[in-house]
């Protein structure tokens, strides 16, 4: 199962609800895992150190939403988080009536969140993720619209903050998703392009005096990789010298290695035989990197070819198609 000797250990942690998509994903203050549903507009959450623990539904946004597209923590608050919601239908692939929520949990979850809407979105394509870069300022990622918008939550004030070629999907058939996953560290914001199959980064530069602008474009788009097709979640190593992202389509993570001095990244296999995974997270425990993977198991969708051979279906088919899986990583540190 293993390319590169890079995993160290894999481990099934929950089943949650059959015949569903999990998206969303965030470790919370209190060690249990927040997770979201794209095919239902349900929140769960989940202790990931008990095996035997049972997926608890915290909220149900069906009022205003059939889909939950991701989430993200509100930096600078105690276990608060941004949710996205839409109208989702998976089989033509259409997305519309996006909404920012702001949802308060408290350590007691017998205790209902506090829920509050944030805006409408209005004028976007397909927002396919949320990421907050301080407790204001947000950027959503536009697979559609081929952008990345910076959101004002203060405000409700939306404004482009990049648009480039690199984030549009690629002519024919099958290329539904362009930009797709995203993440900001201290330097640079890194994104992938699914139907082309890269890993890009930009230059960014942090603007303290004005908190309602957070970051600023401060170069051009590099490809850092090119060799990853329908790649599907993003994890970004502490020192930025590694990738991890997944292939929903042939069921395995791919690890980037990421030369400091060039910026150019190598790309090796190093866990196959998922049940389709979807999203990836990568959370230091005790200084120790794990990297948590959701698995959709069997999707039925004209659009979604999967691989048939997969070791995982036995397990998979416990629950029938969603799992989260669990992989120490070794991660080797490199200074430029």
């Amino acid at each position: 199962m293993l390319d590169d000797g890079s995993v160290e250990d894999v481990v099934l942690v929950t089943q949650l609800p059959s015949d569903s998509w999990f998206e969303g994903f965030a470790l919370r203050p209190n060690g249990r895992i927040l997770t979201s549903r794209l095919d239902e507009p349900e929140l769960y959450t989940f202790d990931a150190e008990d095996p035997e623990s049972t997926p608890q539904l915290l909220h149900n946004f069906e009022e205003h939403a059939n889909g939950l597209i991701n989430l993200c923590p509100l930096p600078g608050a105690n276990d608060e988080y941004l949710v996205l919601s839409g109208v989702v239908d998976l089989v033509n692939i259409e997305f519309e009536d996006f909404i920012v929520w702001r949802v308060s949990l408290s350590l007691d979850d017998n205790s209902p969140p506090k829920v509050t809407k944030i805006i409408d979105l209005k004028d976007t394509g397909f927002c396919i993720g949320i990421i907050a870069i301080s407790d204001r300022v947000v950027l959503l990622p536009d697979s559609f619209k081929n952008c990345i918008w910076r959101l004002d939550i203060q405000t409700g004030e939306k404004s482009l903050l990049v648009e480039d070629e690199t984030m549009k999907a690629p002519e024919g058939e099958g290329n539904f998703f362009g930009l797709n996953r995203m993440r900001v560290a201290d330097r640079h914001l890194w994104f992938t392009n699914t139907s082309a199959g890269t890993l890009c980064r930009i230059p960014i530069e942090r603007v303290q005096d004005d908190p309602s602008v957070g970051i600023r474009i401060a170069g051009e788009v590099q490809i850092i990789a090119g060799d990853i097709p329908h790649c599907d979640g993003l994890a970004l190593a502490r020192d930025q010298t590694a990738v991890y992202t997944c292939s929903y389509m042939d069921g395995f993570i791919w690890k980037v290695s990421i030369d400091p001095s060039t910026g150019k990244g190598t790309t090796s296999v190093v866990l196959k035989n998922l049940a389709s995974p979807t999203a990836v997270e990568l959370i230091y425990i005790n200084d120790k990197p794990k990297l948590f993977i959701v698995c959709c198991g069997e999707i039925e969708m004209n659009w979604f070819v999967q691989d048939s051979q997969n070791p995982w279906s036995e397990v998979a088919n416990i629950n029938e198609s969603v799992m989260v899986t669990a992989v120490t990583v070794e991660e080797t540190v490199e200074h430029a």
